[in-house]
């Protein structure tokens, strides 16, 4: 875990952010996972205003770039929300998105163990991690990080929503 570290975004992320949603159009994926809106945001400053507002809401929500150590490089983004009510317990506690280049080599593992921390650092004692049934990369990840399968549900467009629940307490 040590090659990766979780920053909260700055103005000082702005070109980083733009290349890491460029290479997701450039990969043919439109939408990000576990951005808070950053593909959606009409500006930068306008994201780092609703980002920052969203650690007040009565659901928060905080947004860590995933930085790796040795070159500076945003591998990922992941975002914690609670507590354990409205969106949180459709969607989970924790989303998170790899840059298309960085897949398959750990660390979507490394970035959860890390939010895992956090999460446990704020009080929470479990979370819930939803993903795609198609999404095998993310089910591996999440049980990898000691995920246990609770249930499955058809969503509205069709697709199974599996849950996982991590436990927290040592």
């Amino acid at each position: 875990m040590d090659e990766l570290e979780l920053v909260f975004p700055t103005k000082d992320y702005e070109t980083d952010a733009k290349e890491y949603f460029e290479e997701h159009i450039l990969n043919g994926e439109n939408s990000l996972h576990g951005d808070s809106g950053l593909d959606s945001a009409e500006s930068f400053s306008t994201w780092l205003e609703k980002i920052n507002d969203d650690l007040s809401c009565e659901i928060r929500s905080i947004i860590f770039f995933a930085i790796r150590k040795s070159d500076k490089k945003l591998i990922g983004t992941i975002n914690v929300r609670y507590p354990y009510k409205g969106y949180v317990q459709v969607h989970g506690h924790i989303g998170y998105g790899i840059r298309p280049s960085e897949r398959r080599k750990g660390y979507a593992a490394v970035m959860l163990k890390l939010a895992l921390e956090y999460c446990k650092e704020i009080g929470l004692d479990k979370v819930l991690l939803t993903c795609s049934k198609s999404n095998i990369a993310s089910a591996k990840t999440i049980m990898k990080c000691l995920g246990v399968f609770e249930s499955e549900e058809k969503q509205n467009n069709g697709e199974l929503l599996q849950r996982y629940w991590i436990g927290l307490k040592v």
